[in-house]
C-alpha cells in the first residue's frame, strides 16, 4: 500500500511539473530551435537539470517515509498490542526506484518527442 502511494504521489508530481517547465519555456525552446539547437541539446537545457533533483526527492521520500513509519510503530502505537514490528522493506525500495527510473526515463522520452513538436511558426504569432 505504501508503495503504490508513493508512486502515485511521484508520478502525478513529476507530470505537472513536466507539463509546468515545458509550457513556461515555449518560447525559449522555439528560440533554441531558430539558433540551430538539435531537440537532444533543448531537452537536456530544459528538462536534464530536473533529473537528479527528481533522484534526490526520491531518497528524501524513502527517508521521510522510513521515519513516519518508525515514529507510528514505536510512539504513536507502542502500548497497543498487536502491531507488527516494523523493518525497513530493502526488495519493495528497489523495486519502487526501478520502477521510478523506467517510468521517469518513458516521460522524459515522451515529452522530448512533445519538445520537438512545438511549432515555431505557431509560438510566434501567438
Amino acid at each position: 500500500m505504501m508503495l503504490m502511494i508513493g508512486l502515485v504521489l511521484a508520478f502525478t508530481t513529476l507530470f505537472l511539473a513536466i507539463m509546468t517547465v515545458i509550457k513556461g519555456n515555449t518560447k525559449t525552446i522555439a528560440m533554441m530551435r531558430v539558433f540551430g539547437y538539435s531537440q537532444k541539446e533543448c531537452c537536456k537545457a530544459i528538462l536534464g537539470g530536473y533529473r537528479p533533483i527528481s533522484y534526490i526527492g526520491f531518497a528524501l521520500g524513502t527517508i521521510y517515509q522510513y521515519t513516519l513509519l518508525r515514529i507510528m510503530v514505536d510512539i504513536v502505537f507502542k502500548d497497543v498490542d498487536g502491531v507488527p514490528a516494523y523493518a525497513f522493506d530493502f526488495p519493495g525500495m528497489f523495486l519502487s526506484l526501478v520502477t521510478f527510473i523506467i517510468v521517469y526515463e518513458i516521460l522524459m522520452l515522451v515529452y522530448s518527442d512533445r519538445i520537438k513538436k512545438i511549432s515555431i511558426k505557431e509560438i510566434m504569432i501567438g
